[in-house]
């Protein structure tokens, strides 16, 4: 009878160490996963946003560069020749270096309203009067610079934005209106979210809440359409409310989508990113599910030797029960009860740091990618941007410079369409392999999107010279051929080079040395390509 207690016994102190063992690894994974859950989704947070906001200032920082470009034009016109329109449409069509901004057309539209005075490139489907559009409408009425609502360019039939700026008299009146109008999924421009999504089954959309009209949106289809009444989309709803910033927002179907909102002041638009918050977080839970998979593979191993361990601890309880059980009975003669010794439970730390490090591993590769461009495996836009923020802060304390090169490909656009993608892809492989070769290690050399690249020169003693001698580099460098899928290609490229001098009294912002690099390149294209050009300030 007493061995059968101490039986009960042992098997209430298994089952009691056994259930602590279970409810403790449950508690731990509980919190664990509790607090991975919270930290995973503000980080999937907080990268749309940034995502969402730096497409947002690269769309306001061209529509600013286009504007910009139109007032030094409009600046720069001849007002005798409004009223002679074949030399008017001579001068026009030599603005080479602004005609890249505005391909479908920069157009001087008489005060009435009229057929155009000049335009170029001069097409024949141009309409005879602008009367009626908004911002004909608006410039009229205001005699302020005009930032068209999305439209149908009647002269292509294709989405399009126009920028209108009036021409006035030395007593304010209208002499005439300088227009640029550029398609909004032009190269350069807007593509930037032309099939480009948050995550698998989100989206991009570029709106005008005042006129209720779908800018572009991920989906070209969509440009220029109008937007859902009121009540049928809460996100676009929230985001002409004044909804900004990042958020979760249900619709009314019950449906909950990730949303980021920013503006771009400039046109006042709105850029709105969106994804369903299952698609968003779909990492999140699979990351979570694998957690509380790794928790029982290795806690039921544990478990099993927790409770081989109690079982062999409690042997000395049962061997002495035994013992005292026979000699009681005489069965055997008394004699002193040896002392047994017993062996300690293993501890389950080292799991728990296997996991971390899984999770580090994981996070790290998110902020590689989040970093880095896919195709070429160069930084991006966003690690670019940064690098720059610090280099800035930093020639201010060492009194050293930098220089930023802006790289664009010349006639890229022909061997894409000539050869396929693919071929352009392994091109682009290539191209930023023998780029590389052309600057430091402590240079930095990032693919911004399309055919641009950008070389950051950091800590120079003269900086001009050290961005031409790599801008020579550079188009020495693409001179030679390459061979891409059988196939023998030359490119070329146009660079603009802009200097940041350290210790200067004034320091340009980052985005206003990207700004001056961009427009030097603009020029190295005008003037022929395959060259670099310097900006030059007008001051």
């Amino acid at each position: 009878m007493r061995l059968c207690l101490g039986c009960s016994l042992k098997t209430r102190i298994v089952a009691v160490v056994g259930l602590l063992f279970v409810g403790g690894i449950s508690l731990i994974t509980f919190f664990v996963t509790r607090i991975l859950h919270e930290d995973m989704r503000a980080m999937v947070s907080k990268q749309q946003l940034e995502t969402t906001q730096y497409v947002a200032h690269d769309i306001d920082g061209k529509l600013h560069l286009r504007e910009e470009s139109l007032h030094r034009i409009a600046d720069s016109i001849p007002r005798p020749l409004l009223g002679n329109p074949d030399a008017m449409q001579r001068w026009l069509t030599e603005q080479r270096s602004i005609l890249e901004m505005f391909p479908t057309g920069l157009l001087i539209i008489p005060p009435d309203g009229g057929p155009p005075i000049a335009d170029a490139p001069h097409l024949k489907t141009r309409p005879k009067s602008f009367v009626d559009r908004d911002w004909f409408i608006d410039v009229s009425a205001s005699k302020k610079t005009v930032f068209s609502k999305p439209l149908i360019a009647r002269a292509t039939n294709q989405p399009a934005i126009v920028i209108a700026i009036p021409l006035l008299r030395p007593d304010q009146t209208l002499e005439g209106i300088l227009i640029g109008v550029t398609p909004l999924a032009t190269t350069g421009f807007l593509d930037l979210i032309l099939g480009a999504s948050p995550g698998q089954a989100g989206s991009y959309q570029l709106i005008s809440p005042r006129h209720r009209v779908f800018a572009l949106a991920s989906d070209i289809k969509v440009a220029v359409t109008r937007m859902p009444e009121p009540g049928k989309d809460q996100v676009l709803d929230s985001a002409i409310e004044g909804v900004r910033g990042i958020r979760i927002i249900e619709q009314p179907g019950g449906a909950r989508e990730l949303v980021s909102i920013e503006d771009i002041p400039h046109a006042n638009w709105l850029l709105i990113s969106r994804q369903p918050t299952e698609s968003a977080f779909e990492p999140v839970a699979n990351t979570l599910r694998n957690i509380l998979l790794i928790a029982a593979l290795l806690g039921l191993p544990s478990l099993i030797l927790l409770l081989a361990a109690l079982n062999r601890l409690l042997q000395p309880i049962a061997s002495l029960a035994r013992d005292l059980h026979e000699m009681a009975e005489g069965t055997r003669p008394m004699h002193p009860i040896e002392a047994q010794s017993t062996r300690e439970i293993a501890d389950v730390a080292e799991s728990f740091n296997r996991l971390q490090g899984k999770l580090l591993e994981q996070e790290q590769k998110l902020a590689s990618m989040a970093m880095h461009d896919t195709l070429t495996g160069l930084p991006n836009r966003l690690a670019i941007n940064h690098r720059l923020e610090y280099e800035m802060l930093r020639i201010q304390r060492s009194k050293r410079g930098l220089a930023l090169l802006f790289l664009d490909l010349d006639n890229f656009k022909p061997i894409n369409d000539t050869y396929g993608h693919q071929t352009g892809d392994a091109l682009l492989i290539a191209l930023g392999e023998r780029l590389r070769s052309c600057v430091r290690d402590v240079d930095m050399l990032a693919r911004l999107g399309g055919d641009e690249f950008l070389i950051l020169l950091s800590d120079t003693d003269i900086p001009q010279e050290a961005a031409e001698r790599v801008a020579q580099a550079c188009i020495a460098a693409l001179g030679e051929p390459f061979v891409v899928n059988g196939h023998p290609l030359q490119v070329s490229a146009s660079i603009g080079l802009a200097i940041a001098e350290g210790g200067a009294e004034k320091q340009v912002s980052p985005q206003h040395l990207l700004s001056m690099a961009d427009q030097a390149m603009y020029k190295a294209k005008g003037d022929g390509r395959n060259r670099y050009a310097i900006y030059q300030s007008e001051n």
